[in-house]
């Protein structure tokens, strides 16, 4: 067994699933679709972007690359160990654009109101309750130019599943955790546009991805797999479950690779790419 410990998970902030190592094995291992994702949201050549809630900065490689050397990235995020590895970034790679990295809070951005042409805010909300959401896209409403765009990329665990582990278990123990704001969050993304309607934001639109992965599983997949399995069990440990649901997940977490090994092995997940425009009066 090889618990992943809170160190991959949790940052300085406190915030779960947030961690360095974490985030760069779950860009890896969906890499194509994140991909795709980022290019769909329609950032263009030239622009100057705020990633709000940067992580330890998995898209600014591809982003600065799309904007260009006429482009211009400004990085936010909370933890302090984020914005070091993002300023490790910067120093160590010929980035196609300038990209600067300061620490901020989401729900009151360092920055002046218009300043972007566009807001790219990736795994960020499901931090936030309902209301501080509200309060999130206004400040990303704020800093946006007129005609300017905002995309939010968010999950929605809802679908997230292991099989063929009855995706049952995975619902039961979502159940349980209904009270935690992050997994309450996580489980929004596909109604983060009412959101954006509600912040008079304008041509509001969403596009949906499922990534799904099956054998023949790559190392970085498995190991991102795996990491998510024990984390699960870690939280089932916690929470008001029956005796046999809690004996399934303590085997789950001593012994992923016996579901992670099966043939008909499939990891589910799914995000939602929320995308509206500033209006111009």
């Amino acid at each position: 067994m090889s618990n992943a410990s809170d160190s991959e998970h949790i940052t300085s902030s406190g915030h779960k699933l947030s961690a360095g190592g974490h985030l760069n094995l779950h860009y890896l291992a969906l890499r194509d679709e994140y991909d795709a994702t980022l290019r769909a949201a329609g950032i263009r050549s030239g622009w100057s972007v705020l990633d709000a809630g940067a992580g330890n900065g998995v898209f600014l490689p591809l982003m600065a690359e799309l904007l260009g050397p006429e482009g211009h990235i400004e990085a936010c995020d909370l933890a302090r160990e984020n914005l070091e590895a993002i300023e490790g970034l910067i120093a160590s790679e010929r980035l196609a654009c300038p990209i600067r990295a300061r620490t901020g809070n989401i729900l009151a951005l360092p920055y002046e109101t218009g300043t972007f042409d566009a807001v790219w805010s990736a795994n960020v909300v499901q931090y936030l309750s309902d209301v501080e959401l509200t309060q999130a896209i206004a400040e990303f409403r704020r800093v946006v130019k007129p005609g300017g765009l905002v995309a939010v990329k968010e999950v929605d665990i809802s679908v997230w599943q292991y099989q063929p582990q009855d995706p049952k278990l995975m619902w039961r123990l979502l159940d349980a955790l209904s009270d935690d704001v992050q997994m309450s969050g996580a489980m929004r993304g596909t109604r983060v546009s009412a959101w954006f309607r509600a912040a008079g934001l304008e041509n509001v639109s969403a596009i949906t991805t499922l990534a799904e992965r099956r054998q023949p599983l790559t190392s970085v997949e498995r190991e991102y797999i795996r990491n998510n399995l024990e984390f699960l069990s870690g939280l089932a440990r916690t929470r008001d479950l029956t005796e046999a649901d809690h004996r399934q997940w303590k085997a789950i977490g001593e012994e992923p690779e016996r579901l992670i090994g099966d043939p008909d092995f499939c990891y589910r997940e799914m995000w939602v790419l929320s995308l509206g425009i500033v209006p111009r009066s």
